[in-house]
């Protein structure tokens, strides 16, 4: 095992939020990383021949301090956490009033999740009328269950959408002039990124939609097998000469000259699952499937719900208002993050989806505040 990369897997772990892009750079630093790690390698056997020698003495060193510092870190959360619950009151019950003690976000930060908010009702309100189910997801998701609203480090809104759902909406908003959608083909992700927006562009509020496809069970079997297909499809757009420009402008909007070519590669990915039996439609499915065209990070350990995990879809409240979550929310978040009752680790290192210095301008300010009010 070269030397950085046994030490590698002692520091902390990144960032969930940091999503693709986090991928991108790490894969960059590997690369930087495995050429330093050759050249001590070549340098440490060549003069010395006794690199092995300390690896063997080091590792297990390092190896038992680790375990020594999880172990002590475990022990002192059960106590901290027994001296924090009121009597008759269990743990995880406790946890939660923790958490939604927190102070909220404030300035912009705080602006910006209201408008979010604003949005989510009327994004709520228009799929109420007009018959669209969706549901909160991830982070978001996670904010109503563990803090009644919003996590106070974050930016964003991630719903959950069936394919068949969000294309009924897209339809539905191509006639408002009040709301829009947009479409891009994210290259650091390698996924179509969709998100509800206001019409007006002053408004740096939006709702990320994550489409679902239907499938005929949650066998993680069939999931494994979908996971693949968007693998090797990734592969062959690696390797497509026409999709160089992606590379040069990772952010490609549906109106790009390439996006035809990238939406193509993920209707046949689609068509592949379709014809081996892994999506079907509606009438005849047991379980909902996380799309080809979606991003992968690897943290989501579960692809596959079965139907009674999400519907009937239940009502909760989220920063005031009412909306929709799956009927299983703990499968939803243990897939994701497992124990979400956990402290986090991503408090100061959340990815930024907003440049959080632009919400702090009088204008922006006086354009959320209008918003909101």
């Amino acid at each position: 095992m070269p030397f950085l990369r046994a030490l590698k897997q002692f520091l902390p772990i990144s960032s969930r939020s940091f999503h693709a892009v986090e991928q991108h750079f790490d894969e960059k630093l590997n690369h930087i990383e495995n050429s330093i790690t050759a050249r001590i390698e070549q340098a440490d056997i060549g003069i010395n021949g006794n690199i092995n020698h300390k690896f063997d003495i080091f590792y297990p060193m390092m190896k038992s301090f680790s375990e020594d510092l999880a172990a002590h870190d475990e022990h002192m959360k059960m106590f901290a956490w027994e001296m924090y619950k009121n009597e008759d009151e269990s743990v995880d019950d406790a946890k939660k009033r923790f958490f939604r003690s927190l102070p909220e976000a404030t300035g912009g930060m705080r602006l910006l999740q209201l408008g979010c908010t604003k949005l989510l009702h009327d994004f709520d309100a228009l799929c109420n009328e007009h018959g669209i189910a969706y549901w909160l997801n991830f982070g978001t998701l996670l904010g109503a269950v563990r803090h009644g609203g919003f996590i106070p480090w974050d930016d964003d809104i991630d719903l959950g959408i069936t394919r068949d759902e969000l294309d009924k909406l897209t339809t539905l908003v191509s006639e408002s002039d009040r709301f829009r959608i947009t479409e891009v083909f994210d290259r650091f992700a390698q996924c179509r990124q969709v998100r509800f927006l206001y019409a007006d562009e002053s408004l740096p509020c939006f709702l990320d939609l994550f489409i679902y496809d239907w499938a005929p069970s949650a066998s993680g079997y069939n999931a494994e097998k979908q996971r693949n297909i968007r693998k090797a499809t990734l592969g062959k757009m690696d390797e497509d000469p026409e999709l160089s420009a992606w590379e040069q402008s990772p952010y490609c909007a549906s109106t790009d000259a390439i996006a035809p070519v990238i939406d193509a590669y993920f209707t046949k990915a689609l068509d592949e699952s379709k014809s081996l039996g892994l999506v079907c439609q509606k009438k005849d499915a047991h379980a909902v499937l996380w799309s080809l065209d979606n991003l992968d990070d690897g943290k989501q350990r579960w692809w596959a719900y079965g139907i009674d995990d999400i519907f009937p879809l239940r009502r909760v409240m989220f920063e005031g208002i009412e909306c929709f979550i799956p009927n299983n929310p703990d499968s939803f978040l243990t897939s994701r993050y497992g124990d979400y009752l956990e402290l986090p680790k991503d408090i100061h290192t959340h990815f930024q989806h907003v440049d959080h210095a632009e919400l702090d301008t009088p204008e922006m300010k006086q354009t959320l505040n209008k918003l909101i009010n």
